[in-house]
């Protein structure tokens, strides 16, 4: 995960902007007197997760028109829910939107452009981290919106949490995640290495925390999203190997664990490199040729 600092907008002006342009009038007129509860909603959200509570929010799911019946029709006519929902994807998400300079935004945000849930893919979209199906009111509240590719979007799916071990790390509330190393490789041999990937929280981590950080990473796939990445990595950092003296590899791979820890501590290839310069075998197999 990438943190992030939570987004300059303000939540209120973020909604009104977007359904000032609702059709029919009436709809408008509609949807611009739930600005206090939208408010009222996005002030909540802040307080939860700040506190790693957003499984506490329970008393604004399918709110304010209720949870949708089974039974519904397809004829039937919309409910307000569905007009809040189509807030975000008729008003933000589209190109000609009223709130798409607010989503453009948002994503720019991202660093270097990369999904800010596994640091590695495109962040060409935004993910709720509490579902809009579910949180209506909170369709268009930027703190609940965050730069993502749409791998982590589709893999995070549309659950929301129950407890506070069933949340994904938050990019504008877990900023000091990073604090802690909680991303480790593993690395097989001898012989031709190979490498997997593991949430591996450390013992000073908060327990509820430690939970989160293997939920995310085990929701979000992250093993699948890793794995492809290092194998490419791994075969030119062996070609490079052979090129180097045997008293030059271990210092090499111990700079690149050094770089890439001070440049991300929990991306992939940190824990790569840390898991290949603490490799005794790996070390000694190419200090003797592989």
């Amino acid at each position: 995960m990438l943190p992030l600092p939570r987004p300059a907008l303000d939540a209120r002006a973020v909604y009104l902007t977007c359904v000032s342009v609702a059709r029919p009038a009436s709809l408008r007129t509609e949807l611009h007197q739930l600005g206090d509860q939208v408010t009222n909603a996005a002030a909540a959200y802040e307080e939860a997760a700040t506190k790693g509570e957003l499984h506490t929010l329970d008393a604004l799911q399918h709110q304010p028109g209720g949870k949708p019946s089974r039974t519904a029709k397809k004829d039937e006519p919309k409910g307000i829910n569905y007009h809040l929902k189509t807030t975000y994807t008729s008003r933000m998400v589209s190109v000609e939107g009223k709130g798409r300079p607010f989503y453009n935004q948002l994503l720019a945000a991202a660093p270097d452009g990369r999904c800010t849930l596994c640091g590695q893919g495109l962040a060409d979209t935004l993910d709720h981290q509490l579902p809009k199906d579910v949180y209506p009111l909170l369709a268009v509240t930027p703190d609940n919106l965050v730069p993502a590719c749409r791998t982590c979007n589709t893999n995070k799916r549309d659950e929301a949490p129950v407890t506070a071990e069933e949340q994904t790390l938050h990019p504008y509330f877990d900023t000091d995640i990073d604090e802690y190393i909680w991303l480790v490789a593993r690395v097989t041999g001898p012989g031709l290495p190979a490498v997997t990937f593991h949430a591996d929280p450390p013992p000073s981590m908060p327990p509820a925390l430690a939970a989160r950080v293997r939920h995310h990473f085990t929701s979000l796939q992250l093993a699948r999203t890793y794995g492809p990445q290092a194998a490419p990595e791994l075969r030119t950092l062996s070609r490079s190997l052979t090129r180097l003296t045997p008293a030059a590899i271990s210092e090499h791979l111990n700079e690149k664990a050094e770089d890439w820890t001070e440049e991300q501590p929990n991306s992939w290839q940190a824990a790569l490199y840390r898991a290949l310069a603490a490799s005794s075998w790996y070390v000694r197999d190419f200090s003797s040729g592989l």
